[in-house]
């Protein structure tokens, strides 16, 4: 995967979101014998079908699902864990950007931590949306990242809660080099749980989605080791 690649993974993710909310994405369901979640029946629009009866019976007419079953995508159990899974991590990326934001003072982090936050909100939303068209529930966390204790969850790179109090507390340079330190650990976490994810069967959006991440929060962790040396 490479950068070119970025900007056609997000237009492929944002067409299909898109279609999503107003068709069944029948093409997108993945209906195989591993554990995927049964697909669901979606009504159709209310357009009459005419149904010849049997010998000696009258014709009827149709409408709705009865004259065209129309069937939702399901989704693997793996895809849904991994979705959830990121939903909470990316949501605690910006409790933490949030926290810090007005402390930090060198224009490089604060660039790339108001970057962070701008990218992971979309990607939320992306997922939150690709778990419920599927019929899935995605956490809380997706339409609000502070309604849990991000101290608690214990997935690869998260800040406990002791990190999160101090993120919120400190400034000068050294709140600067807490949430360098902080953020590049939660990225490797993150990339450990794409290839934690990677290593079983998966939908190619969901697949394309873990793919852009592992790109994304490589560079950056790239970027956040640079300035630490800097900040040091």
């Amino acid at each position: 995967m490479t950068r070119s690649t970025l900007p056609t993974l997000r237009a492929r993710r944002t067409a299909a979101l898109a279609l999503a909310a107003g068709l069944a994405l029948g093409t997108a369901a993945c209906t195989g014998g591993d554990g995927a979640a049964p697909a669901v029946t979606a009504a159709t629009p209310t357009i009459p079908v005419l149904q010849p009866g049997r010998p000696g019976e009258p014709n009827a007419t149709l409408t709705g699902s009865a004259a065209a079953p129309v069937t939702t995508p399901s989704i693997r159990p793996a895809d849904a864990t991994f979705l959830s899974d990121m939903i909470v991590h990316h949501a605690q990326a910006i409790v933490m950007v949030d926290a810090v934001y007005s402390d930090l003072t060198d224009p490089k982090v604060r660039a790339l931590a108001s970057r962070i936050r701008d990218e992971q909100k979309p990607e939320i939303d992306y997922m939150a949306g690709f778990l419920e068209q599927r019929g899935a529930t995605a956490p809380p966390e997706a339409t609000n990242p502070r309604l849990t204790d991000h101290g608690s969850h214990s997935m690869p790179g998260m800040a406990n809660a002791d990190e999160m109090r101090r993120l919120a507390t400190i400034t000068g340079v050294d709140a600067d080099r807490l949430f360098l330190r902080l953020m590049v650990r939660h990225h490797q976490g993150a990339l450990s749980m794409v290839d934690e994810h990677g290593k079983q069967a998966t939908d190619e959006l969901v697949e394309e989605l873990a793919a852009d991440i592992n790109v994304t929060q490589s560079k950056q962790i790239a970027q956040m080791n640079e300035m630490a040396a800097r900040l040091r």
